[in-house]
């Protein structure tokens, strides 16, 4: 597997998972440029994530940016080669071959080819040229940016959103508002015989604020997921049934009776997505001992509709996230443990 990021490892596991049996002397190997996997994880999800690799004898190699892919086998920079029957790539994000024709004619651009865009989704240099997902670098004001420099790698300039799927899902609605609303706008100006401007201090345009984390689920291949949220992971069999969930939940949102009202003249309404998220027969919080020592169970007996509670519990009071973590050694950075 060539790459190292949550995609490789997932795809590292979900082949042994399904191939081991068959073949008995299956060797899975990650190829990762860097020096660690998923070097952004605390050292306690990082743990648990080699304990799980380790267990299915899933080696990797670090240092191991590929030169070449030959025939039968894969040339590293370093000289070496590796053998193999089936090369899988799961590499991370690369920039569009448009995004790079655009920035040759003088779009704002990153030397990795990523469009530059603001707060608003709008290109720095072309007002009227919008970017979101994983093709743009939203560069934020620094108070408005709530990413920290963990997850942002630690070189924000001045400010990188993760390219990651939950990123690009929830600056969707916020680029269709802007496009309809600099059309909207463009359309006032000209008919006042005006030009058309970027956005300003006084801009009806809405401000892409990406969340502080998320939940992260890495399928184990054996009716098992492992799970990473506030630096603590997660795993069992009721993670994979919680990211079941997750994903037939999002999907089911595309299902008309779920899609937003459009009606002319009001903004576009995203409420229905986080109401649909965020329903719950569950309305009392767990005391945050017993949430801690339910998320950390393996067993088969967990039920995920009440660990998912608690998460997004801990996602939206502050406090009790805390109090939470202080369960989980390790975890909060200058805090002592409580014995729970």
């Amino acid at each position: 597997i060539v790459g190292g990021g949550a995609a490789g490892v997932e795809l590292s596991l979900s082949i042994h998972g399904r191939w081991s049996n068959t073949f008995k002397t299956l060797q899975v190997t990650i190829l990762d440029a860097g020096t660690a996997l998923l070097p952004n994880e605390s050292p306690t999800c990082r743990e648990a994530l080699f304990d799980i690799l380790n267990e299915k004898n899933i080696h990797v190699k670090y240092k191991s940016g590929v030169a070449q892919v030959q025939k039968d086998a894969i040339c590293l920079r370093n000289g070496q080669c590796v053998s193999y029957d089936v090369c899988i790539w799961a590499t991370g994000a690369a920039a569009h071959p448009l995004a790079l024709k655009l920035q040759q004619k003088g779009l704002a651009g990153t030397p990795q080819g990523w469009i530059r865009v603001n707060k608003y989704l709008q290109s720095l240099s072309h007002p009227n040229v919008f970017a979101a997902g994983d093709c743009a670098n939203v560069e934020l004001d620094k108070d408005q940016s709530s990413l920290s420099p963990i997850i942002n790698g630690g070189t924000p300039p001045p400010s990188l959103v993760p390219k990651a799927g939950v990123y690009a899902v929830r600056s969707g609605p916020v680029l269709i508002e802007n496009l309809t609303k600099i059309l909207q706008l463009q359309h006032q100006q000209n008919s006042l015989g005006h030009g058309t401007s970027g956005a300003d201090a006084e801009s009806p345009l809405t401000v892409y604020t990406p969340q502080e984390d998320f939940l992260k689920l890495i399928v184990c291949g054996d009716g098992k997921a492992l799970g990473f949220r506030f630096g603590m992971s997660i795993h069992g069999k009721w993670v994979m049934k919680l990211k079941d969930a997750i994903d037939q939940k999002f999907m089911d949102l595309f299902r008309a009776e779920h899609l937003p009202v459009l009606t002319e003249g009001t903004p576009y309404d995203t409420s229905q997505y986080d109401a649909t998220f965020f329903q719950s027969d569950q309305p009392e919080q767990i005391e945050p001992v017993e949430a801690a020592k339910l998320l950390q169970r393996t067993d088969d007996d967990v039920d995920f509709q009440v660990a998912w509670k608690i998460l997004r519990d801990m996602a939206g009071d502050k406090p009790y996230r805390k109090e939470v973590l202080l369960c989980y050694p390790g975890v909060l950075e200058g805090e002592v443990p409580v014995k729970c």
